[in-house]
């Protein structure tokens, strides 16, 4: 049985993203099956998952980091045009 994904957006009142210390960033809630499963934090320097379990350590990449780590783990795909 796959598990239902459920993404909920907070929003700033603007879009252009500065550092994670000014609040200006842009979080999305992600659900699983009815429960949260944590909070994908984007910021001008960098991206963060807080694991619902965890409200201690984020696991916080550079966008460097973040652009490879999705190259290199999801396989290339041809969009339908």
């Amino acid at each position: 049985m796959t598990q239902k994904s459920e993404i909920i957006a907070h929003l700033p009142a603007t879009i252009e993203l500065s550092r994670r210390t000014t609040q200006n960033s842009i979080s999305f809630d992600v659900k699983r099956s009815g429960s949260k499963a944590g909070r994908l934090v984007i910021a001008q320097g960098s991206v963060e998952w807080w694991p619902d379990y965890n409200k201690i350590h984020a696991h916080r990449m550079s966008w460097g980091k973040f652009i490879a780590l999705l190259e290199g783990q999801m396989p290339e795909r041809r969009s339908k045009r």
